[in-house]
């Protein structure tokens, strides 16, 4: 009798799903379902945008009215790195190297590497856009006579430049989106605050945005305050949803990440 009472009291108190509460849960599922494949179906579409983002030739084809820097009186190259002259490839070299090598070794969890840094440069998705001015070179040639004779001709000289690669990175939340990384931007000593780092970030933009990537984004080096300041301030590139202060706020790096997401029409 004693089991019996405790067996009934037992299933009368015990609260049982109701059927409602079954429905939400499925509908919860049915929906958690719908959405990782459709996160599935936007890395593959995002995959396409890459790889057909990595393979065009030249950005110039569609960003014509950019090619040249009037103000300055410059020309701009698209190229891969097999693309440049062994001159050119020890140029971007050595300009990042003085430029960056103090900051880089300011950063412990980054440090200072000229091997390294160079694979990196060297890498077959780096794509370049490479500022030029014209200057003029003295080409001394001999006539038959034994003669001397001088000509001067005029020669593509490098002052700057910009190098991306597109790939898919974590947006923060899990999913991988298409990006443009704007790896390097360096311009010499004597064409600064003139307005080519800003041009050369408006062709990195509407590269970026003309290929239907989500964001442009890039590192900077918090001992280097007048870089964040020129992106944040005149790119208006904010702090990423993966910035290491934002995610590991007790643990300073070093560097900070910033992007710019690309603005999508609303449906009307």
């Amino acid at each position: 009798a004693y089991a019996y009472a405790y067996t009934h009291a037992y299933t009368h108190t015990a609260k049982m799903p109701s059927k409602k509460k079954d429905k939400a849960q499925r509908e919860k599922a049915k929906a958690k379902k719908r959405e990782r494949k459709q996160r599935m179906e936007r890395e593959i579409a995002g995959k396409v945008l890459v790889k057909n983002a990595t393979d065009m030739k030249d950005i110039f084809q569609i960003l014509t009215a950019f090619r040249d820097y009037k103000k300055l009186d410059l020309s701009c190259c698209y190229k891969r790195y097999d693309e440049l002259k062994e001159s050119e490839k020890s140029w971007a070299f050595d300009l990042l190297q003085k430029n960056m090598e103090k900051h880089y070794k300011g950063c412990e969890s980054v440090g200072w590497n000229s091997a390294n840094k160079k694979k990196e440069l060297a890498h077959d998705d780096c794509r370049y856009v490479i500022a030029y001015t014209q200057v003029s070179s003295e080409n001394k040639k001999e006539n038959e006579d034994s003669n001397v004779k001088q000509s001067d001709t005029m020669e593509s000289k490098p002052v700057g430049y910009v190098m991306w690669r597109f790939l898919m990175d974590d947006n923060g939340s899990g999913e991988f989106i298409p990006v443009l990384y704007l790896w390097e931007i360096h311009i010499e000593e004597q064409y600064r605050r003139k307005g080519l780092g800003k041009y050369l970030m408006t062709i990195s933009e509407l590269a970026a945005w003309k290929l239907q990537m989500n964001k442009i984004i890039l590192t900077a080096f918090s001992s280097n305050p007048g870089s964040i300041k020129f992106f944040q301030g005149k790119m208006k590139f904010e702090v990423d949803e993966t910035d290491p202060i934002l995610c590991e706020p007790d643990e300073p790096c070093g560097y900070r990440i910033l992007s710019k997401t690309r603005a999508v029409p609303s449906a009307s």
